[in-house]
């Protein structure tokens, strides 16, 4: 799969340090802030992986989820990267892969990032 890395989160700070360490590592980023903007990015084609905030201002992060299982994209790696202990009936329901608390050292996340996705480097 070589679509981009999704990162849903509405900290816009946040949001430019991860696309900045991604792209950085040589991996394709795509962000939104609100579950809507999100849902209307999967629009655009199979993210490669999703990071995502649970906590946003218009719809949990869960939507986002199951957005992707409705449309058959079950097997895309989901990141749950929240300051909120996820529900874990949720986390695992909903089949995401990893969990990372805020705060997180960037090296936590490059890490788990790159044990989902394996080869370490997005073709896009």
């Amino acid at each position: 799969m070589s679509g981009p890395i999704l990162i849903v989160e509405d900290d816009a700070a946040l949001v430019r340090t991860l696309v900045r360490n991604l792209e950085a590592r040589g991996y394709a980023t795509r962000s939104a802030s609100t579950t809507g903007e999100a849902i209307r990015a999967l629009g655009e084609g199979r993210p490669r992986l999703l990071l995502l905030d649970i906590d946003l201002p218009d719809a949990p992060g869960w939507d986002v989820v199951r957005e992707l299982h409705r449309r058959g994209w079950s097997s895309t790696p989901v990141i749950v990267v929240s300051a909120l202990r996820p529900n874990p009936r949720l986390v695992s329901e909903l089949q995401c892969t990893s969990v990372l608390e805020k705060p997180f050292p960037m090296e936590s996340l490059v890490r788990l990032v790159r044990a989902q996705l394996s080869d370490g480097v997005s073709l896009s």
